[in-house]
């Protein structure tokens, strides 16, 4: 199982999203034994403002922990004006292959 999380903020509050994302990640280190990060942290600029991704594969059997450590360090961030953030679920192959019995 992977988690993106995807978060999305006016250009202007990058500095602020900066201060408080390395607060979050002290409170909140990468665990490796929860989930393993893929794609610590991937940019995108849009005209709509910034758009930053991050994706941990989860260990089996630690999806809540994994979820819990990524809403917690963006729940941090949820303070900033305009700061959006949400988290999906997508298996990997060998799940997606069991949900239909192969």
């Amino acid at each position: 199982m992977y988690l993106f999380a995807t978060s999305v903020y006016p250009n202007d509050k990058s500095r602020e999203v900066v201060d408080i994302y390395m607060k979050a990640m002290t409170k909140y280190p990468d665990d490796t034994a929860v989930s393993i990060p893929i794609v610590t942290v991937g940019v995108h600029a849009t005209l709509e403002g910034m758009q930053v991704i991050n994706i941990y594969e989860v260990k089996k059997g630690k999806y809540e922990e994994a979820h819990a450590l990524a809403r917690n360090r963006l729940a941090m961030l949820q303070t900033i004006p305009g700061y959006r953030w949400k988290i999906d679920n997508y298996t990997n192959l060998e799940e997606a292959l069991k949900t239909i019995g192969l």
